[in-house]
């Protein structure tokens, strides 16, 4: 009896115990949900996400910078601040249309003025228009801002697509000596030895910029086409694979795919393509802009009518190289590589027609050849017309970012040199057709050129 008591009382205590645990437990909840409620209520998750945002962008990921704007979105914590970074995310994507109504939003949302004339300033710059904004960028970098990185990047892109080398190689110290954690002069510093064909010295700046960050991805990438460009098919190909840990992935899986295919793995990258195939255009564009290089054309497309033709399939492979065509008529490689698929089903007079006009064509592209020797020659003088020439001559016939570069060296010259202007703003209204952001280009251009509403073949540049 007087056990049964003794448990009795001990279940009691041990059952008010637990009630007081309980209790405690939840006044603990209730009391971070409260401080939770009140962190958020006055913007506290807001503040968080932005310092995380920006933190993002330093580290040039881009992704992960995207994933936390949508949840800013979705817990509506987004403040001015937030509109401000992703009017800078765009813009470090090359999502240029995007921007200026983003900043419009953050300066109506009360956000600092100053920062979004310092972004519209580096948005001008980044886009090629850097004689507007030339003075303006001097004075932020004797300022010490805390854009520096982003007004150097702005600087040295702008001088490039302007032609203007000697002014980008002056900035390029510079950045590299203020930041030097950061990959991206490195990167910038490559392109620009691999448009003066220094592979060696690229190959090294890229290096460099992996040793860095080995997730920044537009070394990465530039890293394995170079290497593929020179046979290093292994190497390249050990690039790639770290490349593929980008979420968006389309351009890294493309070039493994052409890889594959020089090392004679047919059918492995056959299986690539076709699945790179079944992607939208839009996934496939974010891609080439994560690693810095758009496509213009349908890569994809190419290159699968190419390996179908050397697998003998070639009726499909006709049929690729058509929607290449259709979007690109001047590219020459595919206009060849359908052709010998026309010889191999027996249209042979389609064959020949078309295997002339690529043989025309070529023998034209031949005057580049003499044209880049005569500036070598005398490289004191201007040549604008020479290069004009090379540049109307590339973006008609071949490639068209080299076209450009040869028009901005003739502006780079003569900042008031009309042919170059007409050619640039007839290219740049061929793209705003389907692309709106270069609308804006082809305006300035035209007006520059003094030739409203002239197109450049009416000023006698294009034959």
């Amino acid at each position: 009896m007087n056990e049964s008591v003794v448990k009795t009382k001990n279940t009691d205590t041990q059952g008010t115990g637990n009630r007081s645990v309980i209790q405690r437990c939840i006044v603990l909840v209730l009391g971070l949900l409260c401080l939770l409620v009140a962190f958020w209520g006055f913007g506290g998750f807001g503040l968080l996400l932005n310092r995380e945002i920006a933190a993002s962008l330093v580290q040039h990921d881009y992704e992960r910078a995207d994933d936390l704007l949508i949840v800013a979105a979705r817990l509506h914590s987004e403040t001015p601040e937030t509109l401000f970074l992703k009017a800078r995310l765009r813009r470090k994507q090359l999502r240029t249309t995007e921007v200026p109504e983003l900043l419009l939003a953050a300066d109506k949302a009360g956000f600092d003025r100053s920062r979004i004339r310092r972004e519209y300033t580096i948005l001008e710059a980044q886009t090629g228009q850097i004689r507007n904004v030339a003075g303006e960028l001097n004075k932020l970098l004797q300022q010490n801002s805390e854009d520096g990185a982003e007004i150097c990047a702005a600087y040295v892109n702008g001088s490039l697509i302007a032609g203007d080398t000697e002014t980008a190689m002056t900035i390029l110290p510079i950045w590299k000596q203020e930041y030097p954690a950061d990959p991206e002069p490195h990167y910038a510093h490559a392109r620009m030895l691999e448009y003066q064909q220094d592979v060696g010295q690229a190959v090294r700046e890229l290096q460099i910029a992996n040793e860095k960050d080995d997730h920044f991805w537009p070394a990465r990438y530039a890293l394995g086409r170079i290497l593929y460009g020179e046979n290093r098919i292994e190497e390249s190909m050990e690039q790639l694979s770290l490349a593929l840990e980008m979420r968006s992935n389309a351009a890294p899986l493309l070039l493994q795919a052409k890889c594959l295919r020089s090392l004679s793995r047919l059918p492995e990258a056959h299986v690539i393509l076709l699945k790179l195939s079944q992607l939208d255009q839009a996934t496939i564009q974010e891609s080439f802009r994560l690693v810095c290089e758009p496509e213009q054309g349908l890569p994809i497309e190419y290159e699968l009518g190419t390996l179908e033709a050397a697998i003998g399939m070639h009726e499909s492979a006709i049929g690729w190289l058509n929607k290449v065509l259709q979007v690109d008529p001047n590219h020459l490689d595919a206009r060849y590589a359908r052709a010998i698929s026309l010889q191999q089903m027996g249209r042979i007079a389609e064959a020949e027609n078309e295997l002339s006009e690529v043989s025309r064509i070529r023998t034209i592209l031949l005057e580049i050849d003499r044209l880049v020797d005569g500036i070598n020659q005398s490289p004191d003088e201007l040549h604008l017309d020479s290069r004009c020439r090379i540049g109307e001559l590339f973006i008609r016939y071949e490639n068209a970012r080299h076209g450009v570069f040869w028009l901005h060296e003739a502006l780079n010259r003569n900042p008031d040199y009309g042919p170059a202007h007409a050619i640039l703003a007839d290219y740049y209204s061929s793209l705003a057709e389907k692309q709106s952001e270069y609308a804006k280009l082809a305006e300035y251009h035209r007006k520059a050129a003094g030739n409203i509403g002239t197109n450049a073949s009416e000023i006698g540049v294009i034959p």
